[in-house]
C-alpha cells in the first residue's frame, strides 16, 4: 500500500469497492460514512486506506480482491 500510496489516491474512487469491501466484512457502513465525510475524492481515498490499514491482515487481500474488476492494472 504504501508504495503505491499516490497512485491509489490519485485513480481510486472508493464508491467503486465500497461493497465488496462490506461483503468482505472489512469495513461497516460507519467507515463508508467516515470515508463519505470527505469532500475530495483523493481526500475519500486516502481515508479509505488510512481505515484499510487498521482493520489486520485479512483486509488486505479483500481490498486487493475488490480493485480488480475495476482496477485491474
Amino acid at each position: 500500500l504504501r508504495q503505491n500510496l499516490v497512485k491509489l489516491t490519485a485513480d481510486l474512487d472508493p464508491k467503486d469497492i465500497y461493497d465488496p469491501l462490506i461483503e468482505g466484512g472489512v469495513f461497516t457502513f460507519e467507515d463508508k460514512e467516515r470515508i463519505d465525510n470527505e469532500v475530495i475524492r483523493a481526500d475519500k481515498a486516502m481515508e479509505l486506506i488510512s481505515v484499510l490499514c487498521r482493520k489486520g491482515p485479512r483486509a488486505f487481500g479483500v481490498f486487493r480482491d475488490a480493485l480488480k474488476p475495476k482496477y485491474p492494472h
